[in-house]
């Protein structure tokens, strides 16, 4: 699965056996007593997300985030996390999930970076962008900037790279963007 935006999705008891799930934004999705077997999740993002009693053995997550993800009694047998960010999420309700502080950052919460005027007006620029305004990625529904995004392609560039980057973002978008790793490979270019 690629390149797939399930906001709001309602999944109960599927079974998910040797899926990719690649550039794919779950945000609000309800996916519970789910069973997602030998899985790859590479770029997806958990944003207040229902994993309530779904298990995923042998799953492997890299550069995904969870935020205020429900995760009662979810089942990690086996899974494996690199560059994954984990915000506000209570990892004790979950069941064999084993999180490297080294390779992951998990925070209770986050903030927005600091961000010039200069750059705040660049970034309004795509606040209605066709390919970017029904995902959220840059602004959320009340027109706030993403702070999770920013803080995320901040952490790569500094304010006048991303100044720089987004000079020449609109050449840039061919196709919707929906998360936030997607987008910082597409400033990376």
């Amino acid at each position: 699965m690629r390149n797939k935006f399930f906001s709001k999705a309602l999944c109960y008891r599927a079974i998910f056996t040797k899926m990719k799930f690649f550039n794919v934004n779950f945000k609000g999705a309800i996916l519970t007593h789910c069973s997602f077997k030998n899985s790859t999740f590479y770029r997806v993002e958990f944003l207040g997300t229902n994993l309530k009693k779904s298990n995923f053995s042998n799953a492997k997550f890299q550069n995904c985030i969870f935020s205020a993800t429900l995760l009662k009694n979810t089942n990690f047998t086996n899974a494996d996390f690199k560059n994954c960010i984990f915000i506000n999420i209570n990892i004790t309700n979950a069941k064999n999930m084993k999180i490297d502080p080294k390779n992951n950052i998990v925070l209770s919460t986050h903030s927005m970076p600091f961000i010039d005027e200069e750059l705040t007006i660049l970034l309004n620029t795509f606040r209605f962008h066709p390919k970017l305004h029904n995902y959220r990625v840059l602004h959320l529904k009340n027109g706030k900037l993403n702070s999770l995004t920013i803080q995320i392609i901040l952490s790569h560039f500094t304010i006048d790279e991303f100044k720089f980057k987004l000079q020449s973002l609109e050449t840039k978008l061919n196709s919707r963007i929906i998360t936030a790793y997607q987008l910082l490979d597409l400033l990376k270019d």
